[in-house]
């Protein structure tokens, strides 16, 4: 029997469509940093962000289809069930309100998002909710104001291999860590760019979500023609 605390991850974002990054990115925290499993979290209004193309119906569904096919993934609808806009502390507040500790969360995102920490809900109380994993590229770094913000300079630290001594030092006190990974270079833009042009989405997507993009359509009509034909 498992006697240290779980380890969950969590990858949220609008996740229009999710594609082979997130689940890269996925994996990669996990190994870092002996995650137990990651939760997919489709954003409802992203609060950073422009409103979603699909649905968050689909957007749920395609989360659930990535998750199907890999053991680490599961998906949650806690972010698409909550009216307003989506903020990473209301999100984290209700893990702990589920009885999760912040040291048992680790908060996945990508270094451009993560760039933008001050702008965010309840900076830097939010930064004690729970820890924060910034998955980069080789050669990807963060800016340097962002690294030597006070409030996140004394928090950095780098995950590579895990160990004993980080598993023993992320269950004392929230984190910032930084991960890097050869995860492929895609965008939820770029596939929705490539499936406007009828070119689909090849295998930047899982299997299974290319199967329900080109079943149901998505992503073949622009934002203006939607909102010209009423379906915003």
């Amino acid at each position: 029997m498992r006697s240290a605390p779980l380890r969950l991850g969590v990858l949220g974002g609008t996740l229009d469509p999710v594609h082979v990054g997130h689940v890269a990115a996925a994996h990669a925290a996990a190994r870092a940093l002996s995650l137990d499993t990651v939760w997919l979290l489709p954003s409802h209004v992203p609060a950073h962000k422009a409103a979603p193309h699909a649905s968050p119906w689909h957007r749920f569904a395609m989360a659930a289809l990535a998750a199907s096919e890999d053991d680490l993934l599961r998906v949650s609808d806690l972010e698409l069930a909550r009216p307003g806009p989506t903020y990473t502390w209301d999100t984290l507040q209700a893990f702990a309100a589920e009885g999760v500790t912040p040291s048992q969360i680790f908060f996945i995102t990508g270094a451009d998002a993560f760039a933008g920490i001050d702008t965010w809900r309840r900076f830097p109380d939010v930064l004690d909710a729970g820890h924060f994993v910034v998955v980069t590229r080789p050669g990807h770094v963060l800016p340097d104001a962002v690294r030597r913000h006070p409030a996140v300079a004394p928090r950095l630290r780098r995950a590579a291999v895990p160990s004993q001594a980080q598993t023993d030092d992320a269950a004392d006190s929230c984190g910032i860590w930084l991960v890097e990974a050869e995860t492929p270079d895609v965008s939820s833009t770029g596939i929705r760019q490539r499936i406007l042009a009828g070119k689909g989405a090849g295998t930047d997507v899982p299997a299974p979500v290319a199967a329900h993009i080109r079943r149901h359509g998505l992503y073949t009509i622009s934002p203006a023609a939607r909102r010209l034909h009423g379906e915003d």
